[in-house]
């Protein structure tokens, strides 16, 4: 028995283990990284599962959050940090299960910097850190300062270039890849600490979060092309509240990821206060909204009067410019604007479509009636009365696909009633659908919109958007649904030209997200948003049905030649197909086989593919195209088809090479003749080259030091690199290829320094930098198994990607940019075979081979596409229906013009 002296002792001790146990929960002070966070940041992301996807050994992880894109831009200086260490495992074992947290900062006015906090812990820290700081000459080399009495490491590459700088502070490693930044950390620190209070109490229940610490999502839409849809930014800046905290659940469903906004501060939001006494109703306008669609706002509401209600008061108190302009139109046209109200049954949707190029994106509205007939005699009304005023001109009424389409001259007319959010509509065309008054933004929006239903190219019709809008509550008064993959041009094109090439990086992973919806939901005043992120399956398209359909097909008088070349319309976002025939002329088809127009042409196309370009700057898209001699434009003209412009440019023989940069084409000729056309200006002007060059094969832009030269390769080897005004870049001899070279491409290096690759005939890779540089470890030359061996590179559609494909005469093998076999094609003529390259995205990548009398595809696992080849005269063009999850087969048979279609599962 143990003595009652020896009880009083144990029970003292256990009861100072609880007294410090209870210091240490409710009393002692917290170290928590928000202590070291300073004040610029606008954005704050912390995670505790990102970081796996660095370690995942096992492939691609359906329920990560590390594809979403601002987790994966913050994982990427972390990834920096984990690769400066030798061994992989000691990373991980340091990193396992800890909340790291990521501050966004602007560290200067072009120029977006993460700093990162990560937990110390005592579990592989030591190791962890002796790896990091231990100098090794071979790998990474390490200086130390000191600011303020910090320490700050400095981490260096062998070649000089810097990876990070970290700090030590209390238990936290802080990391950034700008040491401006880190000295901010330091005054921080210097400070005291926290400013305000942490903002995590309820989000870190979540798995992650992305905290906005700004006033709300409009300030930090200011970070975004100034020209991003006005109706989104409007959007977010009416339903955020303060300081918004993302936080995010663990995922349930594969691929499906959903989150919530938390708030501590409370705000009084007027655009979701006018539903604050409203039921939801369900989501029954599938069939109306096209497949188009980039953004979609649904209001949904029960009682009527109370909403006009609402709507005036929010009117009064926050769209004051609009109400004087509605109070302005009724005493002008002697009507009352928002006795509209009356027709309004339960829904309002809101679709901003998707664009194909620098255009205004074209909107629909869709407004739910209670009594159809009433609601057409009132907009007729409307209409009659505001052409009163407009006696010198009076747009006709007119019928399109049996639907009576007429315009209201009235701009504005949405905003007018539901307020800025959906502003948009310069003009109003409307016509009535079943219970539905269509409201279009221009004429050809509403024309685009009717075929689109013509068509069958609905949410209704396809199980992708219809498994979505399942998927979402039915609680939500208010939701916005954002379709990342379709309003990539609307972002990319409201960029200027020289942020696009480092942006379109960002495209696929973009568009790896299928949608984004964003709920609200209003109970007596009291709101919550909900967010619904679906990505793309990784593994989805892995099986394919091993059948071909064959869907339409055309005849033509004269024999087609060469591939064809697959468009965008511009003027309605479908693909169209050009083509050439034997008798000199160019066919534009659309992608049911329908001939759109002929074009007359001088010459056959040489070109191997047609380059997009902003050429006469009318806001289409057109096309360069090159013949033996001539330099050729298809510009649309949306009455007519294509029309081909010929360049006025008197070329010295014919043409050897074409390129392009954002805003200049470059062409060269046989006479060693460089011209450059300014698309801005249209000016044409000739390079003023110091010395002749003789047998050029290709040229290419190429960015050095934030200036554009103009790479020039000859067929003796020699690359020269020019200033456009004409002097040579110094630094570049005779490239050392034993064989002639075949292509040369343009690549990004570290440090904005481009790197040239030249492959020759006999699969010599060489890589040169800026300086003139060989870069001897990159350089490779590829097995070649006898003299009869030779090498060329093939483009994707884009010429953006490439492959090497190698012939022998018993074999041809496609290889990767390393060198490394991916393909053997068998059952051909190895050394005559055409081949092309398509990169469809979304992992679609298919090597086509025609071998003289049958088109065949193959994609990058060996395996062949559909039951069968394809009897054809030339090699197809290919495209993919994402909405359908088809991938389309463009084929030329002689005479015959075919297009084929395989369902992927």
């Amino acid at each position: 028995m143990i003595k009652t002296k020896y009880l009083w002792y144990i029970n003292a001790f256990l009861t100072l283990v609880a007294i410090y146990m209870a210091y240490r929960i409710w009393f002692a002070p917290k170290r928590d990284a928000w202590n070291y966070i300073p004040d610029n940041a606008f954005l704050v992301v912390e995670s505790s599962q990102i970081q796996r996807s660095l370690f995942n050994k096992q492939g691609f992880d359906s329920t990560q959050l590390a594809d979403i894109p601002f987790f994966y831009d913050a994982l990427q200086p972390l990834k920096k940090i984990v690769q400066s260490v030798d061994e992989n495992e000691v990373a991980e074992k340091f990193l396992r299960r800890k909340r790291i947290t990521y501050s966004l900062h602007r560290e200067t006015k072009k120029n977006l910097e993460y700093i990162i906090y990560i937990p110390m812990g005592t579990f592989g820290a030591a190791e962890f850190l002796n790896q990091l700081t231990k100098p090794d000459p071979s790998k990474r080399k390490v200086y130390g300062r000191t600011y303020k009495g910090t320490r700050i490491d400095e981490l260096y590459t062998a070649n000089n270039l810097l990876m990070f700088n970290f700090l030590i502070h209390d238990d936290f490693l802080i990391c950034s890849g700008s040491k401006v930044l880190l000295e901010e950390v330091v005054n921080r620190i210097k400070s005291g600490g926290a400013t305000e209070g942490f903002p995590f109490k309820e989000s870190r229940r979540g798995i992650a979060h992305i905290y906005f610490k700004s006033r709300n999502l409009q300030d930090v839409a200011d970070i975004l092309p100034s020209q991003l849809s006005p109706n989104l930014i409007e959007f977010f800046g009416n339903i955020a509240p303060r300081n918004p905290d993302i936080v995010f659940e663990k995922p349930k469903i594969p691929n499906t990821v959903s989150a919530y906004i938390y708030s501590k501060g409370t705000n009084t939001i007027p655009f979701l206060g006018i539903f604050s006494q409203q039921m939801p109703q369900p989501f029954t306008c599938t069939d109306l909204i096209p497949e188009n669609t980039a953004i979609t706002f649904r209001i949904s509401f029960k009682n009527k009067n109370k909403l006009a209600q609402d709507f005036n008061n929010y009117f009064r108190g926050n769209e004051q410019a609009l109400l004087a302009e509605r109070d302005s139109l009724n005493r002008f046209l002697n009507i009352n604007i928002p006795s509209l109200y009356s027709i309004l049954k339960n829904e309002v949707v809101l679709c901003e479509m998707e664009t194909s190029s620098d255009e205004p994106s074209k909107k629909i509205l869709l407004i739910k009636t209670e009594d159809p007939a009433d609601a057409l005699n009132m907009f007729d009304d409307l209409a009659d009365n505001a052409e009163k005023l407009s006696s010198y001109f009076k747009p006709q009424p007119f019928s399109y696909l049996n639907n009576y389409v007429r315009k209201i001259q009235i701009s504005q007319l949405p905003a007018l009633l539901f307020g800025s959010i959906f502003r948009g509509f310069a003009d109003c065309y409307y016509t009535q659908i079943g219970d539905y008054m269509i409201l279009a933004s221009d004429d050809d929006a509403m024309r685009e919109y009717l075929n689109n239903l013509n068509f069958g190219q609905t949410w209704a019709k396809s199980n992708i958007y219809t498994d979505f809008v399942k998927k979402l509550r039915p609680q939500a008064q208010v939701t916005a649904i954002i379709s990342p993959q379709r309003i990539w041009n609307n972002l990319y094109y409201s960029l200027p030209q020289k942020w696009r090439s480092s942006t379109i990086k960002h495209e696929q992973r973009a568009k790896a997200i299928r949608f984004v919806a964003v709920e609200n939901f209003v109970i007596n005043n009291t709101f919550g948003t909900k967010l619904l992120i679906e990505k793309i399956p990784q593994t989805q398209k892995e099986v394919l049905v091993n059948r071909f359909f064959l869907q339409d097909s055309l005849s033509a008088n004269a024999a087609f030649v060469g591939k064809p070349f697959i468009i965008k319309n511009a003027y309605n976002t479908s693909e169209e197909i050009l083509l050439q025939r034997a008798d000199h002329q160019a066919v534009l088809l659309s992608n049911a086989a329908k001939e759109v127009n002929t074009i007359p042409l001088s010459q056959p196309l040489t070109s191997a593919y047609l380059l997009p370009t902003d050429y006469f700057q009318n806001g289409t898209l057109h096309y360069l195209a090159t013949t033996a001699d001539k330099l050729l434009f298809f510009t649309r003209e949306n009455q007519t088809g294509l029309v081909a412009n010929y360049a006025d440019i008197d070329f010295s023989g014919s043409i050897r090479a074409v390129a392009a940069s954002e805003t200049k084409i470059y062409v060269a000729d046989d006479g060693g003749n460089v011209y450059v056309i300014n698309e801005e200006t249209q000016n044409i002007s000739k390079v003023k080259i110091p010395m002749l060059l003789t047998d050029i094969m290709r040229i290419q832009p190429v960015k050095y030091k934030n200036n554009t030269y103009l790479a020039i390769l000859q067929k003796d080897g020699t690359l020269n690199v020019i200033y456009e005004q004409g002097p040579f870049l110094k630094g570049f001899p005779k490239v050392p290829l034993t064989a002639r070279p075949v292509e040369m491409v343009i690549e990004e290096g570290q440090g904005k320094n481009s790197i040239i690759t030249l492959i020759s005939e006999t699969g010599e890779i060489k890589k040169v930098d800026m300086n003139g540089n060989s870069l001897d470890r990159a350089n490779i030359q590829l097995e070649r198994p006898d003299k009869a061996t030779v090498f060329e590179v093939i483009f994707d559609q884009n010429h953006k990607d490439w492959l090497i494909a190698r012939r022998t005469p018993t074999s041809l093998i496609i290889l990767n940019k390393q060198g490394n076999a991916v393909l053997e094609i068998g059952s051909t003529n190895f050394m005559k075979s055409q081949l092309r390259y398509f990169d469809l995205g979304n992992d679609l990548r298919f090597v086509g081979i025609f071998d003289g009398k049958n088109n065949t595809l193959f994609d990058l696992k060996g395996r062949m596409l559909g039951d069968k080849p394809l009897a054809a005269t030339a090699l197809p063009a290919v495209s993919y229906s994402e909405a359908y999850n088809k991938l389309f087969i463009y084929n030329t048979n002689k005479t015959r013009f075919e297009v084929w279609t395989v369902k992927l599962k």
